[in-house]
């Protein structure tokens, strides 16, 4: 076989570029410390780092979320902190005012500080983050969510967050919530008050209208209540009557039922469906007598007169309504007069619920701390191991490294030497 000088010239300027390939080849891995410049090096490793990159990644943002978490549940725990001590204060502000021995200018001192009490506790229920959020919104935490409502029957303090609680995502399988709402914290608290408070119906108290009900009552402002019932249904959704009327029955203050009708409509909140009510109850002898109000999602009929004769009264009319809305067939809510001494120790009772509600939370935030605790140190053991792992796969051996490198320069010299040499051979020079 013949061999052409210029095929010998290009094999060896070809075995030249090669060997200058893997001198940069190997330059570049000790300048970056990395053993694959490329997946092509290692295709297999690549592989298995790629992987375990992306595990690294979501396990580090999972422990992003647990520290956002951590502090979430740890400002709570403080706001809640402060919220027991001022229920302690007003506790200890009741038993006074029970004291047989004060005036009543004595007990409307202590309903100054009961109001401190009072402002006090709801500026702790609209707390704000450093985010500008409010922590007990739920998902709702662009606005404050409880307000005093001066149209309200009675005029009370009126909660519009969600009930919703917000999760974040701390594991594979695991969420763990970052807060609670207002609802669960101050406002569906156990009541047995009923109708010896304000706005008590239905078994549940919120803490903000116990304070209330409590600085009414030393203030001697409370001498009655309104006679009401509650739905126990959250409408929250709204409710489709697109279908046809409702109608119920509805009695005032010990008088004859009229009939309600609600307007065929969809009605895409509780807000709008009350507004039906009520043009609906305008229509009827009952008007001025009672109006129907929205409570935490449900439903709520009060009697406008308070005492013992103020009272009101449900019953099914066109099948439907009443079980949508949680009340019973019929359903009752009287008012009452109550003396100082059972206000009072009512607003006691309604106070250790309080007291007993948020040690449950302050229980719960705990449990969750713990449990955040507990998964962030697995999780951080998880992320050793992957990167310990990785490195094995990803890191580049310096001694050898180093040992290939000036081997590859030795080759490489040799070559370009050879080819030098090479090139000055020639017939010419030996006639």
């Amino acid at each position: 076989m013949r061999i052409s000088t210029a095929w010998m010239q290009q094999a060896s300027v070809n075995a030249m570029l090669n060997q200058q390939a893997l001198v940069s080849k190997t330059q570049i891995q000790l300048s970056t410390g990395q053993r694959m410049a490329a997946a092509a090096d290692d295709p297999g490793a690549a592989v298995s780092a790629q992987v375990l990159n992306q595990s690294l990644q979501t396990t580090q943002q999972y422990q992003s979320n647990i520290g956002t978490a951590q502090s979430r549940l740890q400002f709570e725990d403080s706001t809640l902190a402060s919220a027991d001590n001022v229920m302690q204060q007003a506790r200890e502000l009741t038993v006074q005012g029970l004291n047989d021995t004060l005036t009543a200018n004595d007990r409307k001192a202590l309903a100054g500080q009961a109001q401190q009490l009072l402002d006090e506790m709801a500026g702790l229920a609209n707390t704000k983050n450093a985010n500008g959020e409010y922590i007990f919104g739920g998902f709702s935490s662009g606005a404050p969510p409880f307000s005093f409502d001066a149209k309200r029957v009675p005029p009370s303090y009126v909660y519009r967050g969600d009930q919703q609680q917000r999760a974040l995502q701390v594991g594979d399988q695991r969420q763990i919530a970052d807060g609670n709402s207002g609802f669960d914290v101050f406002e569906n608290v156990p009541s047995t008050s009923g109708n010896l408070a304000v706005e008590a119906a239905g078994g549940k108290q919120s803490i903000l209208n116990t304070l209330y009900t409590l600085t009414q009552t030393l203030q001697g402002g409370f001498t009655g209540s309104h006679g009401a019932v509650v739905g126990t249904e959250n409408l929250a959704a709204g409710i489709d009557y697109t279908s046809g009327a409702r109608t119920f029955g509805l009695a005032v203050d010990g008088g004859p039922a009229a009939t309600v009708s609600i307007a065929a409509g969809n009605y895409r909140s509780p807000d709008e469906l009350a507004a039906a009510i009520n043009a609906g109850i305008d229509a009827t002898t009952a008007q001025g007598k009672a109006v129907a109000q929205v409570r935490d999602g449900a439903i709520e009929f009060v009697s406008t007169s308070t005492g013992t004769t103020s009272s009101v009264t449900v019953n099914n009319g066109t099948p439907g309504f009443l079980a949508d809305a949680g009340l019973s067939d019929p359903q009752t809510g009287t008012g009452a007069a109550p003396s100082f001494h059972e206000a009072a120790s009512a607003a006691l009772d309604d106070i250790d619920a309080g007291l007993q509600r948020i040690l449950d939370i302050r229980a719960s935030v705990g449990a969750r701390l713990n449990a955040l605790s507990e998964q962030q140190s697995m999780q951080d053991k998880f992320i050793l191991d992957t990167q310990s792992n990785l490195s094995k796969l990803e890191d580049l051996d310096y001694a050898e490294a180093i040992s290939r490198f000036s081997q590859q320069q030795t080759v490489l010299q040799a070559s370009q030497q050879a080819f030098a040499k090479v090139q000055r051979l020639s017939l010419f020079d030996y006639l």
